[in-house]
C-alpha cells in the first residue's frame, strides 16, 4: 500500500494517480473512489488511520493543483492580498474595505474568468453588511462587462451596500425573522477539521453519517453534490 499526494495503490483494488480520481466517500466502512472515467472502485474494511491518510493525500493533491492553477491565472500577490494567502480561504484583516481597496488590482487579462464560488461570494457580501466604510469612494469599483476577481468581489460589495441603504428604517419595530428549515439543519452537522482546508462533517443524530467537505479549489465534499449542506455548514462553522 503507498498513499501520497501524487498516487493511491491499494493493491488489490487500485493504483493510479490522484488526477485519475474525481471524489472519494465513505459508504459504511467501505472507501469508494470515484473515476473520472465514471467508474466506482470500492475498498472494504480500511483501518480509520489508512482512511484519514487517503483523504489527506487527495486534499493535498487538489492543493497542489490548486496552486499550479493560481500561479498560471492570478497576477503577483492578488490572492495574497485579498484572500489572506494564496487560495481561496477568504478572510477580512482589521483593514476592513479600505485595505482591500488599496490591495486589489482589475486586471483585463482575467475579464473572462469563471466566477468566484457563490459560498464565498455570499461570505464576502455578509462581512461586507458590518464594515462598510461611511464614504462609499473607499470602496472599490467593478469594471463594466469584466469578471476578474477584483470586479467580482467589487461588485458583490456595491451590490450588497447598495441593498442595504435601499432598505427603509423602522423605529420600535419589532421584526421577527422567520428561520428556514434549512438554516435550522445546520445544528444537525457536527464539524471538525482534519487537515489543510478539510473537515469531516458528522451527522448528530446519526454518527454512522459521515463526508468529507474540502475548501479548497475546486470545492467539493465526499458526497458527490455541489453546493451541499455539508459544505455550506463548513463555512458558516
Amino acid at each position: 500500500m503507498h498513499i501520497s499526494k501524487n498516487i493511491i495503490s491499494i493493491p488489490p483494488y487500485i493504483s493510479t494517480s490522484w488526477s485519475n480520481v474525481k471524489a472519494l466517500r465513505m459508504d459504511s466502512n467501505t472507501l469508494v473512489i470515484q473515476l473520472n472515467n465514471g467508474d466506482d472502485i470500492s475498498v472494504p474494511d480500511l483501518q480509520p488511520e489508512t482512511v484519514e491518510s487517503v483523504f489527506t493525500a487527495h486534499a493535498a493533491s487538489l492543493d497542489q493543483d490548486e496552486h499550479k492553477t493560481t500561479q498560471s491565472h492570478s497576477s503577483p500577490g492578488f490572492a495574497q492580498s485579498v484572500f489572506g494567502s494564496d487560495d481561496m480561504s477568504f478572510r477580512f484583516g482589521f483593514a476592513g474595505l479600505e485595505g482591500i481597496g488599496s490591495a486589489m488590482q482589475h486586471n483585463p487579462a482575467q475579464m473572462n474568468a469563471p466566477d468566484l464560488p457563490h459560498e464565498v461570494l455570499e461570505k464576502i457580501a455578509s462581512i461586507a453588511k458590518v464594515i462598510a466604510p461611511n464614504d462609499p469612494n473607499a470602496i472599490p469599483k467593478p469594471e463594466p462587462h469584466c469578471n476578474c476577481m477584483h470586479c467580482q468581489i467589487a461588485r458583490t460589495i456595491h451590490n450588497e451596500i447598495n441593498d442595504q441603504e435601499d432598505e427603509p428604517e423602522y423605529d420600535n419595530l419589532v421584526i421577527e425573522e422567520e428561520v428556514s428549515d434549512e438554516e435550522l439543519s445546520f445544528c444537525q452537522w457536527e464539524i471538525k477539521q482534519t487537515g489543510d482546508k478539510l473537515y469531516t462533517v458528522t451527522n448528530r443524530l446519526d454518527t454512522q453519517e459521515k463526508y468529507s467537505v474540502y475548501l479548497g479549489h475546486p470545492i467539493g465534499c465526499t458526497c458527490g453534490k455541489d453546493g451541499c449542506d455539508h459544505i455550506v455548514a463548513v463555512l458558516r462553522h
